[in-house]
């Protein structure tokens, strides 16, 4: 820009102002100075290694609890497995003893029939050969007083319809005996047909019928319960 003097005419009449320059003075623009980077950190070489070694640590005892847990796991189950075992054995055991139970009282329901049935054939047998033939009766008399060692006074009891039968052999079923000073033949209801009661004065022998069965029921069962006992 020139400068203007002042006072300074031109032509034409024209005053003419001669500028003066206007020096103007800017604010300064704030200088923005660039990011520093920060001063570097020197960490020490065994604080490295310590830090390592501690994470190593660190995953290590992770490692060491997660495998504890799983061994714990793997424990609760075969304990649970055990105690499953165990349950279905004891189940077991219980279902065969309770079979064992059922097969003894299965076998000893079938032996009582099988006895209760023997003795029903026994009796029925014994009966028909009393009725059929008398000297059953006759035979069974004679055993009897063969057992006799009182001689003083024999009494044979039997029932009514043997009586009579009966007293025909009186003199021989009394000499079947030496010394015997009374000997007599009478009737009693309490003895089946085919038996005997003898009463003496020491006691009596008791030859009846049902004595008889019982004797063979007491042997039937008693053969029986030995073999119950073997085959347990």
């Amino acid at each position: 820009m020139g400068l203007i003097k002042r006072g300074q005419l031109e032509e034409k009449g024209t005053v003419v102002i001669e500028k003066i320059p206007v020096v103007t003075h800017k604010r300064p623009e704030p200088v923005v100075s660039a990011p520093q980077p920060s001063p570097l950190v020197r960490i020490p070489t065994e604080d490295i290694t310590k830090v390592k070694s501690e994470a190593q640590k660190i995953i290590e005892q992770a490692y060491a609890e997660a495998e504890r847990i799983r061994e714990e796991a793997r424990e609760e189950g075969r304990q649970a497995g055990r105690e499953e075992a165990s349950a279905q054995i004891e189940e077991a055991l219980a279902t065969l003893n309770e079979a064992i139970k059922e097969r003894k009282k299965i076998i000893k329901d079938a032996e009582n029939e099988i006895l209760r049935l023997a003795l029903r054939v026994a009796e029925q047998i014994i009966r028909s050969e009393v009725s059929l033939h008398r000297d059953v009766c006759l035979n069974i008399v004679a055993e009897a007083i063969s057992r006799v060692s009182d001689r003083e006074q024999i009494i044979v009891k039997v029932n009514r319809e043997d009586a009579e039968y009966l007293k025909r052999y009186k003199d021989r079923l009394a000499g079947m005996l030496d010394g015997v000073k009374s000997f007599s033949i009478i009737e009693d209801a309490n003895v089946e047909p085919g038996g005997c009661l003898i009463e003496t004065n020491l006691g009596f022998i008791d030859a009846r019928i049902s004595t008889k069965l019982k004797a063979i029921e007491e042997a039937l069962k008693k053969v029986s319960a030995e073999e119950t006992a073997e085959s347990v």
